[in-house]
């Protein structure tokens, strides 16, 4: 049985907006708590859909594998997001493989409690289905971003992307972190790190980043 933390603030979720104090208790009680080190698969694309996740800590990273064989990411978890939501669906596969980029922390629903609970609270059902349409939403415009822009423009897209997602406000600049987060920039907007590194030295010449190792700073003048 899972109780919340409630310093992760995960009882802000989307999953669980619109539901009462008796059926959040429900919820997470149904829940078992899950804690892994980084670079842990936690389900692989195709595999049939066993269970579902939501972050409460760290950073997982959902990706494909293309008919060619290349890893294509689809998009990044933050603390508080759904993934792995077919699992709700009786007999579905996974679209897409999970692995964790930092050490994680999430709750963790099998698919037939994930069934039951759609029944017992409604308001659940809706939850997933608004925020399935909310991915859905999400990846037509990544999509169009990728068939549509410059390399440039979508280097700026992933940029903005991971400072909305993970990005620490520390006055008017923002902070993002991360061990390769050139190749993070580079997967997100299908280019290559060194196309990704020549754009960030331009904009680091028109000073609205700065770069440190590990660390890009957004100055307010980036948008």
């Amino acid at each position: 049985m899972a109780t919340f933390d409630l310093s992760s603030g995960i009882q802000n979720a989307a999953l669980f907006e619109g539901l009462s104090p008796e059926e959040l208790d429900l919820v997470v009680s149904r829940a078992s708590l899950r804690e892994v080190q980084q670079g842990v698969s936690l389900f692989r694309q195709a595999e049939p859909a066993s269970e579902m996740f939501l972050l409460e800590s760290g950073r997982v990273r959902l990706h494909e594998i293309t008919a060619d064989g290349r890893e294509l990411v689809i998009r990044f978890v933050r603390p508080g997001e759904v993934f792995g939501d077919k699992a709700a669906i009786a007999g579905a596969n996974y679209g897409a493989s999970a692995g964790s980029d930092t050490p994680v922390r999430a709750y963790v629903w099998r698919s037939a409690t994930a069934a039951a609970l759609l029944k017992e609270v409604p308001r659940l059902a809706t939850n997933l289905f608004n925020i399935a349409t909310q991915y859905l939403h999400y990846s037509r415009e990544r999509y169009r971003l990728l068939a549509t822009a410059s390399a440039e423009a979508r280097i700026h897209w992933a940029v903005a992307e991971l400072a909305r997602s993970f990005g620490s406000v520390h006055g008017n600049a923002t902070a993002i972190k991360g061990r390769a987060i050139q190749q993070d920039i580079a997967d997100l907007a299908i280019t290559t790190i060194y196309t990704v590194s020549r754009v960030l030295k331009g904009y680091e010449q028109r000073g609205i980043l700065t770069k440190k190792r590990g660390r890009i700073v957004l100055s307010h003048a980036f948008r």
